[in-house]
């Protein structure tokens, strides 16, 4: 059975709680809009099924509810941070809102963070960034759930990589992309649901093909998409978020939903490019537009529904979830049911 909840009722809920258990209005606001800016773009694995966790780690003190988020490093277009073992998505906007503003001044800006924990859905950042007019991109690493291509079990991340640029009012062109040929959650989602998953998305323990969702957790691994091009860009977003910034690197990294009192030591990286730097921004615009309106003017291959540029669907299921409300399945239901008690916060259909 799926179930609708309005944004605003859901919002409210996960605000409060996240208030109960320690964050600041302001953080708990931050954490919430990552959230449901996740629900909102149909990309449900990193949304509200989430929320749980992290108010778990809060209570049992794995992630800090009020970090000393500090710089390390600093030169004109650069900046290193120690998150303090903060929320990530409160140290990822503290991050991101650092990147734009130095940006302005140097034309580009890259930070680097260590000792942060899950930052949630990538896009986040990056498309926070193009509302500022600027190209924006956001990536990290992560505890093992991948296999290494020609591997039989996990080894590494599936470290996100997002860019987003600034298109038309609210529609800004935005890729959003993990490592592997699915994204965790939405395999853990499968499980929820108690669904089978296509062959070819895990392996289990013993390296072997498996439908059962239920074999990820119990030792199996992603595997990449693309075979060595997923795997290698997995490298080097590792290497970019985690070895540069000093942050914890592949198994050092605990998984974070499960070792709930264990500081996660994640490692981001965000950049901020200023296109005024480069060019007009009005010029660059035009000049995107017709870069994209070349693209979509392709001929439909057979069977297909369109041409679709990154971030163009989810913007589609952005204005119909904001209009009906957000699909949560039954077992997410559930849990926020179960926390609705806990925490005498109510919430309604």
């Amino acid at each position: 059975m799926e179930i609708k909840l309005q944004e605003q009722k859901l919002r409210r809920f996960c605000e409060n709680i996240l208030s109960k258990v320690g964050l600041s209005q302001e953080n708990a606001f931050i954490v919430t809009d990552s959230l449901l800016f996740a629900n909102l773009r149909g990309i449900d694995s990193h949304g509200i099924m989430r929320f749980p966790f992290y108010v778990e780690r809060l209570r049992e003190g794995g992630t800090k509810t009020k970090p000393r988020i500090k710089k390390i490093k600093e030169k004109a277009a650069s900046v290193l941070l120690d998150g303090d073992n903060g929320m990530g998505q409160v140290v990822g906007m503290y991050a991101t809102k650092l990147a734009i503003k130095k940006a302005k001044k140097a034309g580009v800006c890259l930070v680097g963070v260590r000792g942060s924990s899950h930052y949630g859905v990538a896009s986040y950042y990056a498309v926070k960034t193009a509302e500022a007019n600027m190209i924006g991109f956001s990536i990290s690493n992560s505890t093992p759930v991948m296999a290494a291509w020609g591997g039989a079990k996990r080894v590494i991340g599936n470290n996100p990589l997002s860019i987003a640029v600034p298109y038309q009012a609210g529609r800004p062109v935005v890729l959003d992309i993990s490592m592997s040929r699915v994204a965790g959650g939405k395999v853990r989602l499968a499980a929820k649901n108690n669904q089978k998953i296509p062959k070819g998305w895990i392996i289990d323990r013993y390296g072997r093909n498996t439908e059962n969702p239920n074999d990820f957790p119990e030792g199996g691994a992603l595997l990449p998409f693309g075979e060595h091009k997923g795997y290698g860009l997995a490298i080097m977003m590792e290497i970019l978020s985690g070895v540069l910034t000093g942050a914890g690197m592949l198994g050092q990294i605990p998984l974070w939903f499960k070792e709930i009192r264990s500081p996660l030591d994640v490692g981001h990286c965000f950049g901020a490019i200023d296109i005024e730097s480069f060019m007009d921004l009005k010029d660059f615009k035009e000049r995107l537009n017709w870069v994209i309106q070349e693209v979509k003017s392709s001929p439909l291959a057979e069977g297909s529904k369109g041409v679709f540029v990154p971030g163009e669907i989810e913007s589609k299921i952005e204005e119909e979830r904001r209009k009906k409300g957000i699909p949560i399945s039954e077992g997410v239901w559930q849990d926020l049911k179960k926390m609705s008690e806990v925490y005498k916060e109510p919430l309604e259909i």
